[in-house]
């Protein structure tokens, strides 16, 4: 059986070492993030981490935001992995959740520096081309390939069998999706799943009746 790290290593050289230094940013980002505010992280420091200049950051990421929406698309594509289990659509919803608190948990002040510049409609949320290379590197794992990104909406509509309350459900999942770890705040998100289950629980509910 051919593994990721096999298909990896296939690759050219000039895919896989992009690939590496792509990742190494991101990587220098949530590093930082969590004890320094978005804003006040310049973009030499980042470039400095991966052993690279200025010019060459610019290359690969138009801005820190550009950065910002690599991080969610990464998130995204590792969640969506997660809840591949899933018994059925509600159940893929579940587990999103779920899969999302842990990641929220895991570094609180990445989500509410994605959260703040969601607000300011930053185009943050855009969806980016990652390159096979990319997943492999990361999630070493072939059916990370397979995950198409898509906008919250659509992949929160396509797991929900259509009926008249599911596009009420798909705008009430996405405003909890943000709302409730803002809601709970930095000190309570021990209790962000249970609380996104709730909500997930009762939203679903109402497109299914």
């Amino acid at each position: 059986m051919t593994t990721a790290a096999d298909r990896f290593a296939a690759l050219p050289l000039r895919e896989r070492k992009r690939a590496r230094l792509r990742v190494a940013l991101w990587q220098a980002l949530r590093e930082r993030v969590e004890h320094t505010p978005f804003a006040d992280i310049p973009v030499r420091e980042l470039a400095a981490a991966a052993e690279v200049s200025e010019p060459t950051f610019f290359g690969h990421f138009g801005s820190k935001t550009e950065l910002l929406a690599y991080h969610i698309c990464m998130w995204r594509i590792g969640t969506v992995l997660a809840a591949g289990a899933a018994t059925d659509g509600v159940d893929f919803i579940r587990r999103f959740f779920d899969e999302t608190a842990v990641s929220i948990m895991a570094g609180p002040r990445m989500w509410f520096e994605i959260t703040a510049e969601v607000a300011r409609g930053g185009g943050v949320c855009a969806v980016l081309d990652i390159s096979e290379a990319e997943r492999l590197l990361v999630f070493d794992d072939p059916r990370a390939l397979d995950i198409a990104l898509t906008p919250q909406a659509d992949l929160f509509r396509r797991h929900l069998a259509p009926s008249p309350g599911s596009e009420a459900a798909v705008t009430g999942l996405l405003a909890g999706f943000y709302g409730v770890p803002l809601a709970l705040g930095a000190d309570r998100l021990d209790e962000l799943r249970d609380a996104y289950r709730a909500h997930v629980d009762r939203h679903t509910a109402a497109a299914l009746g």
